[in-house]
């Protein structure tokens, strides 16, 4: 079992909710778990620093009438994505990244699709870089967040929300609110100083419960400067 992949976060949630490897807790719905989890880490990456989930490139887009609007794809479930994260779109892969279309003039924005203004269509083909949502982790999935301990996150998460469903165990949720809320602005601003250009972050300020991080605008329920 390789550390952080599906089954290592299984046993890792197990860990911290204090559940038996044996549990009359299915797997699959520890997994659902997991992979809500995952979905709200990386929204809350997507806000603040969303070059660090952004894939190689760019990818395709598709469309069905002919070139007036314009989407993203479908997901597992045949759901439109919704792509997050300083969606730009582009005309052809050598124009990444310096030469997207201007949204309001090129296109206009419609959450899961685009739209050509003014009545027209558009021939050729487009592409967008941003940010997609995650596939579920499963056993043979792994979560997508790098580097892999920053994936303690999707732990700390999984936890508190398990913790707070139906009032199951609220200190419990508790722990994992406070180990999260002090893990999160340490991975943001890792991924802030990874390289010498820094980052887009928000202003720097105190945390007002855990102490003078001063970096509490990383916090979601904080954050001043997105």
């Amino acid at each position: 079992m390789a550390k952080w992949d599906g089954p290592y976060m299984l046993g890792a949630f197990n860990r911290m909710a204090g559940r038996p490897a044996s549990d009359q807790i299915a797997d699959e719905t520890k997994y659902v778990w997991l992979s809500e989890a995952q979905n709200e880490v990386v929204a809350d990456i997507a806000a603040r620093m969303p070059e660090v989930l952004y894939t190689p490139s760019a990818i395709p887009m598709t469309t069905t009438d002919g070139g007036r609007t314009f989407s993203y794809g479908t997901d597992a479930d045949g759901n439109p994505v919704f792509p997050m994260g300083k969606t730009r779109i582009y005309t052809q892969l050598t124009a990444v990244p310096e030469a997207a279309w201007v949204p309001g003039f090129d296109y206009l924005d419609l959450g899961w699709r685009i739209e050509i203004p003014n009545n027209r269509t558009y021939a050729g083909p487009l592409y967008w870089r941003g940010i997609a949502p995650p596939p579920d982790i499963t056993a043979t999935t792994p979560p997508v967040i790098m580097p892999p301990p920053a994936r303690e996150l999707i732990t700390f998460t999984a936890v508190k929300n398990f913790g707070q469903a139906g009032n199951i165990n609220p200190d419990l949720a508790a722990l994992a609110t406070e180990l999260w809320s002090r893990a999160f602005p340490r991975w943001m601003l890792v991924f802030k100083t990874q390289y010498a250009s820094g980052g887009v972050l928000g202003p720097l300020v105190s945390n007002p419960i855990y102490g003078p991080y001063q970096y509490a605008a990383y916090l979601p329920a904080t954050s001043a400067g997105l």
